[in-house]
């Protein structure tokens, strides 16, 4: 009996010692640089925000600043594109409602369109291509007219997407469909009548980047494709705390998406919320004012 006890304690202990010391490798994984909070957003009068991003999961990079503003009031709407992919794209529209609940924003808007013009023939479409190649690979028209279409019915003050230099960890779609927001938003600057006064650009912290996405294929391409030494730092960071339940209730919505979303959120179905994102506890931003005309 005594031995029985005995082991018992010491498998209690060996499993302890291992929960202490992964969480103590998420939080070197979560570590990050000081960043200023935001505080733009408690104080804007027009409160109407547009998520516009290539792929439905990509907003969950910002998921608890989403919960956050529409808790605040905010009317939030998304834009994102499908490709056509028969059957796994309708469960992702599912999903993306589900996530849309969750968060208390509007039902989000999909757009149908071969985004990209080889879709069939290149075998891995989320490593980067050089810039120079956009114009050639990309269908823009149609999905640059439905984002233009989307801003101007919304009226936003406010755009969130992911940064147009590296989209992320190197993906093409995100980093054309950043830029052809920003474009947009850079060409309207100086007409009085265009309610966008800031478009938040969810990054990492770059440290955080090259600790997560190491092994990442795309994300070590993406430094030569695209003549980067790493992601763009954030701006600002916003509080994750009071919506990490509904942040991992986002995640594990992506049903056809786990396999790359705990790539990037490593082990978070793992954890309760409140450890894993009192970890991983801001949403960073790099920010892109009008009153610059929207330059970075």
């Amino acid at each position: 009996m005594k031995k029985t006890v005995r082991v018992v304690i010491a498998g209690f202990i060996c499993i302890l010692f291992f929960i202490i010391g992964h969480v103590s490798y998420l939080y070197y994984l979560s570590a990050a640089a000081e960043y200023p909070e935001d505080q733009w957003l408690v104080n804007e009068v027009n409160r109407k925000a547009l998520i516009i991003v290539a792929h439905d999961d990509d907003a969950i990079s910002m998921s608890a600043t989403i919960a956050r503003l529409c808790d605040q009031g905010w009317d939030v709407g998304e834009l994102c594109f499908y490709q056509g992919y028969k059957g796994r794209d309708e469960i992702r529209k599912h999903d993306l409602d589900r996530v849309a609940s969750i968060l208390g924003m509007a039902p989000p808007q999909y757009h149908d369109v071969e985004l990209r013009r080889d879709r069939e023939k290149v075998q891995l479409p989320w490593m980067p291509v050089p810039y120079d190649q956009f114009d050639s690979l990309y269908n823009k028209v149609p999905a640059q007219e439905r984002i233009e279409r989307f801003i101007e019915t919304g009226q936003p003050s406010v755009i969130l997407t992911l940064d147009n230099i590296m989209g992320g960890y190197g993906h093409p779609d995100h980093v054309l469909i950043s830029q052809m927001v920003k474009d947009y938003c850079e060409g309207r600057s100086q007409d009085p009548s265009f309610s966008v006064q800031r478009i938040y650009q969810a990054v990492f912290d770059p440290g955080m980047n090259e600790r997560i996405l190491k092994n990442m294929d795309a994300f070590q391409a993406a430094k030569s494709v695209y003549g980067i030494s790493g992601s763009p730092a954030p701006d600002v960071y916003i509080s994750v705390k009071g919506q990490e339940e509904r942040k991992r209730r986002a995640l594990k919505a992506y049903t056809t998406e786990q396999n790359a979303l705990t790539k990037i959120w490593p082990f978070y179905n793992y954890y309760p919320a409140w450890i894993y994102f009192g970890l991983f506890d801001k949403e960073y931003y790099r920010v892109l004012e009008r009153k610059t005309g929207f330059q970075g």
